[in-house]
């Protein structure tokens, strides 16, 4: 959830707005422990209006943080007077993107609402703040959750395989590369894809697949973040994974990676941990030529 250009019948303290002089609302959000099971948010909140935190500390008013996950659907609120709150979620509820923003809601319908740092466009206005009403609001930056670590050792599982619909099945089309979603799609011809379901569990075929699909996959997509630039992907869970290989390797994906010194096909070479060659060294044991 995130407010845009919305327009409000009472002042409402935002970045967004000048219903406000000298005065401040933020949140801000961390990951502060993750395990197998869970995910624990830390989050602090900075009120700086004198005059609305009063209300909040008298309980006519709150903090309230929602936080939502497009990936899985998982929408919920935290609803608190603390300026610390820290918040567990099931590790199997969130996954890739989460948006998150930090409110301060009315509890109560406050008649004849006046502070002392509204603008003075509102000194003759005789304002009532509706019950549950949005006064401030903080659209907070969002946080990418990684949890399954083990797809970062098996590079398939952010590629998708799937099959071109033709009514000729005999026509042959060029392989085309999709990377708009959260996993890498390659979409090929029925004859070549009947060949990969047949032989994409064969260790020894492995390489091989590597090199002719996910290779040419993967220098697509770095071309087009180095040409284009990260900010329409970096939210998709392929660009959040290979984030944290890097990361776990003491990178940074973006500045080493991305716009690093070595070419693109060099860098989704080492990121496929070099098929080409074991592509070639695999030939004769495939054609059964390996030394007598």
């Amino acid at each position: 959830m995130e407010i845009k250009n919305r327009l409000f019948p009472y002042p409402v303290l935002s970045v967004d707005s000048d219903d406000y002089s000298d005065s401040e609302f933020n949140v801000t959000a961390e990951v502060v422990e993750q395990n197998i099971n869970n995910i624990v948010l830390k989050f602090n909140i900075d009120l700086n209006n004198k005059g609305m935190k009063r209300l909040v500390d008298k309980g006519l008013a709150e903090y309230v943080i929602h936080i939502e996950c497009s990936t899985t659907a998982f929408r919920t609120t935290i609803h608190t007077f603390s300026q610390e709150e820290n918040y567990r979620i099931s590790n199997g509820k969130v996954n890739g993107e989460v948006t998150l923003l930090g409110m301060v809601v009315s509890r109560d319908e406050i008649p004849h609402f006046n502070n002392v740092l509204l603008n003075p466009d509102y000194d003759e206005a005789d304002i009532t703040i509706p019950k549950a009403a949005i006064m401030a609001y903080c659209n907070m930056p969002k946080l990418r959750i990684h949890k399954n670590y083990e797809e970062l050792a098996n590079a398939e599982s952010l590629f998708s395989i799937v099959k071109r619909n033709t009514f000729d099945e005999y026509e042959e089309k060029p392989i085309t590369f999709d990377f708009d979603t959260d996993r890498i799609k390659i979409t090929v011809d029925e004859a070549v894809y009947r060949v990969y379901l047949q032989y994409k569990d064969n260790v020894k075929m492995q390489p091989l697949v590597y090199s002719l699909l996910l290779l040419p996959a993967l220098v697509d997509v770095l071309d087009a973040l180095r040409a284009q630039g990260i900010e329409d992907y970096e939210g998709k869970r392929w660009f959040v994974t290979f984030d944290k290989m890097f990361e776990i390797s003491g990178k940074d994906f973006v500045d080493d990676v991305i716009y690093g010194e070595k070419t693109i096909i060099e860098v989704a070479q080492d990121m496929l941990r070099l098929p080409i060659g074991k592509a070639f060294t695999c030939i004769p044991e495939l054609l059964g030529d390996g030394e007598e």
